[in-house]
């Protein structure tokens, strides 16, 4: 164990110690101290509100026995660094509470010294950003997909496929791209309004989620428009899945007539690694395909 030189030490009077002690006993913040082996050998009530254990069941125990695995590797790394003298600031970790539930931390640790000066543990506050985390993740959800069907957006959709291509390139597989949107709008529009058309987006989100896998890539371009892009071994998969929307299509307007059945145009495109070519050229084939498709079916 190291030595660090001490700070000119404060008296303090009685009143200040029961200051002290209720400031200890009744803050949020959690606060803690452990032994040279990591093991808790303080803690404040706080612990007990946000992980549901007692402090009797989490004293004599360490820290990183309450840490999901990941978390607790990388504490026991800032520990460590801890008993050679060095101070933790903002060290993120997630502990799990009696009841399983994921804690998200924010803590702060610095060594502890006896009387001459050598490190015998730590001490730390920590902050619970539980709730600060579920609130930016929501943020990042709202921002990344459009709020009426569910799907990325464009910009999402576009920072998405880069990562597709790098997995492409790795995987020796092209990229199907397929643009499609909703025929017959304005008439729709005028016959049962605009909530009818809204309808009919959403509707059309779900048989595409029905159609493609959970890894494919679909997004709401923007007006009626959806794009997707999926990894296929093959141009030959392109009428497989074609077929497969069909389907989904037809079974979906079974019970419906008129402009309430669902039509769509579709264009195709396909990304290959090893002939690279800007996405945005790729979509756009694909989307002057699917207008080609529309015009041919209204001529």
């Amino acid at each position: 164990m190291g030595k660090a030189k001490q700070g000119k030490s404060v008296k303090k009077s009685g009143n200040d110690d029961d200051l002290y002690r209720d400031i200890v006993v009744s803050t949020n913040t959690l606060i803690w101290r452990t032994d040279g082996e990591g093991r808790f050998s303080f803690l404040n009530p706080a612990w007990e509100k946000n992980c549901g254990y007692s402090v009797d069941e989490m004293l004599g125990r360490p820290f990183s026995e309450f840490q999901i695995p990941e978390a607790a590797e990388h504490y026991k790394n800032a520990f460590r660094n801890c008993l050679i003298g060095e101070s933790v600031i903002g060290h993120e970790t997630t502990c799990l509470s009696k009841d399983g539930d994921e804690i998200n931390l924010v803590l702060n640790m610095m060594p502890l010294f006896d009387s001459d000066g050598v490190i015998t543990g730590t001490q730390g506050t920590a902050h619970d950003v539980t709730e600060q985390k579920r609130a930016d993740k929501l943020l990042q959800y709202i921002s990344a997909k459009d709020e009426l069907t569910g799907l990325y957006n464009l910009h999402t959709f576009m920072s998405m496929t880069e990562q597709q291509i790098k997995n492409a390139e790795r995987e020796k597989k092209e990229i199907l791209v397929i643009y499609t949107g909703l025929d017959n709008v304005d008439l729709i529009k005028e016959i049962h309004g605009s909530e009818a058309v809204e309808r009919l987006l959403i509707d059309t989100a779900d048989i595409l989620r029905k159609t493609f896998r959970e890894t494919d890539i679909l997004a709401l371009t923007g007006g009626e428009e959806f794009v997707v892009s999926t990894l296929v071994h093959s141009q030959n998969t392109e009428d497989m899945i074609l077929a497969r929307l069909q389907g989904n299509l037809d079974q979906y307007n079974e019970d419906r007539e008129g402009v309430l059945r669902l039509y769509l145009s579709v264009g195709t495109s396909f990304y290959n690694p090893e002939h690279p070519a800007p996405i945005e050229y790729v979509l756009s084939e694909a989307d002057e395909k699917m207008h080609e498709d529309r015009e041919s079916r209204e001529s």
